[in-house]
């Protein structure tokens, strides 16, 4: 038993210890091409000028020219960051570099890969280009895109050249100026296209990403495929996330500048808050633990955020970031320890993810704070890649969970299935004994009744004739003969004819062949091709139609005087008809409407469900045909 429980075990071990190796390689291998294309975005051509150091200048009031102060104002290094830990009064502040133009040396562009917010590039004191607007109220987000100018020929002078740009900050935001590049066209653009790709066009396929995820699982959510309270939260997480990026991607935000820095880091703040439940919830955390209390505590502070002074929002961002991290730290613990109790990898692919995420974040909040230096990168972002693979890992896990329960369950059902199947045969058996035990009784009853009526009657009746003082021969013998025609026709009424009128009719022919031709009586037999067969004709029926066929067949032998007898079976439109017609003296059917013998036939017709047609004159022969419907 030790044995079997220690394999299980290391067998855990090794997936586990081969999904961090490969979550690492991964986590390695984005990191690599990260740099790589980072290391991308400093221009390589030996000849490229790179301006680290600037006069700077600031100033209340929007200037239409480089003040001629700059030229004694205080040197700074570049980058160099306006505000402090996003702390600032904002206004417009002044860059002034000199730069050499040599004839050898080949300036045809101008690259500058961050400023904040909007900024305009003066040459030699005339503006050529700008970046958003400098004045009103409305602030265009340039702070995340690099810009790249084209310098011409007219303005930029051999020797000596003197570069200003005025950068517009806003109250409490990040504000400053990353160094400056000059040189080819051709080099300064490729630099350019790659801190874009960095810094924007990956963030667009990641919040592509997630988004396309949140969108999946909404779709499957509303199609009522899944009604998992975590996948609706993974959902509201990718949705959050792209709300979050917004920041980063949107130039000309549809709302004021301080509402919109509420929507974007409030949605930042949500997200972090419904990271932290979905974690709750996933490891199912009791709802005593301090950690719902500490959860709680976090997510209702942030009306605070919303309704403070909107300088303060993005500084304040910071601290709940801070915070933040603490939580993931302890959801990242949680995740491994739940996914080691579960033995699944699922709950560590979240936890890795996180720990991505957390890193990350560690470097953007570097950032803010000024310690990282201004021409950085914000790296979050990025993570909208992992947190997808994460996502997807773990909904593939989820269904391969369902799935492997679904065959599980599908497996006990058919078992079940083929238990009860078994029942059901056995208890069908079982009842089919009972019926065939029911239908022999009812039909063993059936034939003491019809030998006791028919049969039993004719030998009581013989007994009672030899019996008698004045015995006759003659009436005894046609008795017997009676009651062995009864005792034939209830035999032949047990032939399994299977519905079938004409083969049931065919036995009485056999019968009553001999007695037509002793008694000279020409027989003419028809049944039409197309007669169907009769549903109810089971035996008790059988034996009706037999013994009315019978009464009128020995009628005609006894009264008819009858040379010629006909029997035609047809198919009428809703019954078949037995027509029987004979060439005898006939009789009046006024006179024996009121007999025994008429009164049976019909009675047996009826029980039938049908009804028998007597049609006769003196001297015109008798016609009778029985109407037994297709069915009742």
């Amino acid at each position: 038993m030790p044995g079997a429980q220690l394999k299980p075990a290391s067998s855990w071990v090794q997936r586990l210890g081969l999904f961090y190796v490969l979550a690492v390689c991964i986590a390695l291998s984005g990191a690599a091409l990260l740099f790589y294309e980072i290391a991308k975005a400093t221009p390589s051509d030996p000849g490229a000028i790179e301006l680290g150091m600037a006069r700077f200048a600031a100033h209340t009031d929007y200037q239409t020219e480089p003040p001629a102060h700059l030229a004694t104002a205080t040197v700074v290094l570049l980058p160099h960051r306006i505000d402090n830990k996003l702390r600032g009064p904002g206004g417009f502040y002044w860059y002034e570099m000199d730069f050499t133009v040599l004839p050898e040396s080949r300036i045809e562009a101008l690259y500058i890969p961050r400023f904040a917010m909007n900024a305009e590039v003066y040459l030699n004191g005339e503006r050529i280009g700008y970046f958003g607007p400098m004045t009103g109220a409305y602030a265009e987000r340039n702070w995340n895109r690099p810009q790249i100018l084209n310098l011409s020929a007219r303005v930029l002078q051999p020797g000596k050249n003197t570069l200003a740009i005025q950068v517009r900050a806003f109250p409490d935001y990040l504000a400053g100026l990353s160094s400056i590049w000059l040189g080819s066209d051709e080099n300064l653009r490729e630099a350019y296209r790659s801190r874009y790709e960095v810094q924007v066009t990956s963030v667009y396929l990641s919040t592509a990403f997630v988004l396309g995820a949140g969108i999946v699982l909404t779709i499957l959510i509303g199609m009522g495929k899944t009604r998992s309270g975590l996948l609706m939260l993974l959902a509201a997480t990718c949705f959050l996330w792209g709300i979050r990026n917004l920041a980063f991607l949107t130039t000309v935000p549809p709302v004021e500048h301080g509402l919109w820095i509420q929507i974007t880091q409030g949605g930042l703040l949500v997200f972090a808050s419904v990271i932290v439940l979905l974690i709750l919830l996933y490891c199912r955390v009791p709802k005593h633990r301090l950690e719902w209390k500490i959860w709680g505590a976090y997510t209702a502070s942030f009306p605070v955020l919303l309704m403070i002074n909107e300088n303060w929002a993005l500084r304040l961002v910071g601290y709940y970031g801070i915070l933040g991290l603490c939580m993931y730290s302890w959801n990242v613990l949680q995740l491994m320890r739940y996914g080691n109790s579960k033995q699944s990898l699922a709950p560590h692919a979240f936890g890795f993810g996180l720990l991505c995420y957390m890193a990350l974040s560690v470097s953007d909040l570097l950032f803010l704070a000024g310690i990282l230096p201004f021409d950085g990168y914000f790296l979050n972002q990025y993570m909208g890649i992992a947190m997808f693979l994460a996502m997807s890992y773990f909904l593939i896990d989820r269904y391969s969970g369902l799935l492997a329960e679904s065959d599980r369950f599908n497996e006990t059902l058919q078992n079940r299935l083929l238990e009860r199947e078994a029942e059901l045969a056995a208890q069908y058996q079982r009842l089919q004994k009972i019926d065939e035990d029911k239908v022999k009784m009812a039909e063993r009853q059936r034939l003491m009744a019809d030998m006791h009526d028919g049969l039993g009657a004719h030998l009581v009746a013989a007994i009672h004739h030899l019996q008698s003082s004045n015995f006759n021969r003659k009436n005894t013998l046609n008795l017997l003969e009676s009651g062995l025609r009864d005792l034939q026709l209830t035999i032949d009424s047990l032939e399994p004819i299977e519905q079938d009128l004409t083969t049931l009719l065919g036995a009485f022919r056999y019968r009553i062949a001999d007695n037509m031709r002793s008694a000279g009586i020409r027989l003419h037999w028809v049944i039409d091709e197309d007669i169907p067969p009769i549903p109810y004709l089971d035996a008790r029926n059988c034996l009706h139609v037999l013994r009315i066929v019978q009464e009128i067949f020995t009628n005609i032998l006894k009264h008819a005087n009858a040379s010629e007898v006909s029997l035609h079976v047809s198919r009428g439109p809703k019954y078949v008809g037995v027509h029987i017609q004979d060439n005898g003296v006939g009789f009046v059917l006024e006179r024996s409407q009121h007999g025994r013998g008429l009164k049976n036939l019909k009675q047996r017709a009826s029980a039938l469900g049908g009804s028998i047609d007597i049609h006769a004159e003196a001297g015109q022969g008798t016609r009778f045909l029985l109407k037994l419907p297709l069915d009742t």
